[in-house]
């Protein structure tokens, strides 16, 4: 029960933050867009920086044969690729999000036929917002080429879409995942009770 819970919840906070992400992207999405490559430059950086003071801070015996410089040099060069083709990598953001639509609507397609097996009603409402959910990020990944920033605003629409749609399925299954285990309890509680 406590890790149904946890699951609960773990989709509930990853519903929450999809949601939010596509508010984002909606209201910035050419300012989103930059920063998630001046993130990944600075990211790459900094790995960069921590790889070549593990090099250097080590006896020439322990990095022998080890990778730490060439890990610090593949990153660094990555980080300005990254700088350098900053509007290629925003074109591939599209198709990274699309991507993660397209997922949660398996997602939600998969939970529509646990419904189904386990006799849950509301599977119908849930499988055609999982379809809606796999049409949207179908059409995303097909598309993600298009005009960053427009491609960008819908994906912001598809994540607020999936995000409400997960938080609403999640709740729903919740909601009669415990009333099947409630009913279940009963039928054990009646068949313990002694024949008169």
């Amino acid at each position: 029960m406590e890790a149904l819970k946890k699951i609960k919840w773990d989709m509930i906070a990853t519903s929450v933050m999809c949601t939010a992400l596509g508010i984002i992207l909606v209201i910035f999405p050419e300012a989103v867009n930059e920063m998630i490559t001046y993130v990944l430059a600075a990211g790459l950086f900094v790995i960069s920086i921590l790889e070549f003071y593990n090099y250097f801070r080590q006896s020439a015996e322990n990095t022998i044969y080890g990778n730490s410089l060439v890990f610090a040099v593949a990153t660094l060069i990555l980080g300005i690729i990254v700088l350098a083709k900053r509007h290629l990598i925003i074109s591939l953001i599209p198709l990274f999000l699309g991507i993660l639509i397209l997922v949660s609507g398996v997602k939600k397609l998969q939970n529509s036929f646990d419904m189904l097996r386990l006799k849950i009603s509301g599977w119908l409402t849930v499988m055609i917002l999982a379809a809606i959910n796999i049409v949207f990020g179908t059409v995303m990944v097909v598309y993600s080429f298009e005009s960053a920033a427009v491609i960008t605003i819908l994906i912001g629409a598809g994540l607020i879409y999936s995000g409400l749609t997960d938080l609403f399925s999640t709740l729903w299954v919740s909601s009669c995942a415990k009333k099947c285990m409630k009913e279940a309890a009963s039928v054990d509680y009646d068949d313990t009770k002694p024949v008169e």
